[in-house]
């Protein structure tokens, strides 16, 4: 069975590590990222931030935000896969296939939910990592015979005021 490493340890936001923030100085509610092939809105307080997590394509973040390890707890990151022409559903349930055996990973919802007029599949869950409780909402989708992941992550205590800014992200997100 083929397997598809890309998104298992993608998906943990441990392996993310965000530095060198760029400043946005824009004094709207929303601004605009258009690079790398995607283009999204984004809550203007936020800023884009460099990113080590494999297969990504950008992350951009709250730097209010930003903990004790210089890492932003809010973030959403946009991950590409290296699956090219596969199914959307296998590809999920591959990736998903041991990932919630490890207890510090609890499955929240799953469900289909429609993002630019397409399919997606969204899986919420939370996580332990390094001892801080997080939540997690990793919404996958296929574009021009690609897949993408749109992994949105907060501390637990702020994931749900933080769904409107996630929302804003996925509902303007388009593949170049």
């Amino acid at each position: 069975m083929k397997k598809y490493p890309l998104l298992i340890i993608a998906l943990l936001v441990s392996i993310v590590a965000v530095s060198g923030c760029v400043s946005n100085q824009n004094q709207t509610n929303e601004t605009s990222y258009s690079q790398n092939g995607v283009t999204f809105n984004y809550p203007s307080s936020w800023q884009v931030a460099n990113t080590t997590s494999p297969n990504a394509v950008v992350a951009v973040a709250d730097p209010t935000t930003v903990n004790n390890q210089s890492s932003p707890t809010t973030l959403v990151v946009i991950q590409k896969s290296n699956t090219t022409g596969s199914d959307l559903q296998t590809v999920y349930s591959t990736n998903y296939a041991n990932f919630f055996n490890n207890t510090g990973n609890q499955r929240v919802s799953e469900g289909n939910i429609t993002v630019g007029g397409a399919q997606a599949i969204e899986n919420v869950y939370t996580t332990n990592e390094s001892g801080v409780q997080k939540e997690m909402r990793a919404v996958w989708l296929t574009r021009n015979n690609q897949v993408y992941v749109i992994l949105c992550s907060a501390l637990q205590s702020d994931f749900n005021k933080e769904q409107s800014n996630f929302d804003m992200i996925l509902n303007s997100f388009k593949v170049q």
